[in-house]
């Protein structure tokens, strides 16, 4: 009877670890993405969080030089967009670029999962992803 107990706690804590295990594997993906783009970002600038019920919604907070906050914005979406070829798929995606301007000034951006998916199926280019995107 203890061994059926061992098995059964090791299958709940496998079934309960999973989505850890997934969510690490997303934001490493984004952080290896976001690299190829010279923009650096840990594991810990990212979160996932249910919205809805059945909605995620996925921030990443990244840090710019004076004159690339748009291109570092930019970055932060593709990496997002990048690493949804894991299986994991956000439906809304924030992106936070602090920008050291005086006492500090930050750029918050918010897009969709459809949104994101045209920029990275080439239906659509940065520029009008750029426009598509709302600035909060």
């Amino acid at each position: 009877m203890a061994t059926g107990k061992r098995i059964l706690i090791f299958f709940v804590v496998v079934i309960l670890a999973t989505p850890v295990f997934a969510n690490f594997k997303y934001f490493k993906m984004v952080q290896l993405s976001a690299e190829v783009y010279r923009v650096e970002c840990t594991v810990d600038q990212m979160k996932l969080v249910d919205a809805d019920e059945d909605k995620q919604a996925f921030y990443i907070n990244l840090k710019s030089n004076r004159n690339n906050f748009e291109m570092v914005m930019l970055v932060g979406f593709i990496a997002a967009g990048e690493a949804m070829k894991i299986g994991i798929e956000p439906d809304v995606f924030f992106v936070r670029v602090q920008i050291p301007l005086g006492e500090g000034f930050e750029l918050l951006a918010t897009a969709s999962k459809e949104d994101l998916k045209r920029l990275m199926s080439g239906e659509i280019n940065t520029a009008q992803f750029a426009r598509i995107i709302q600035y909060l």
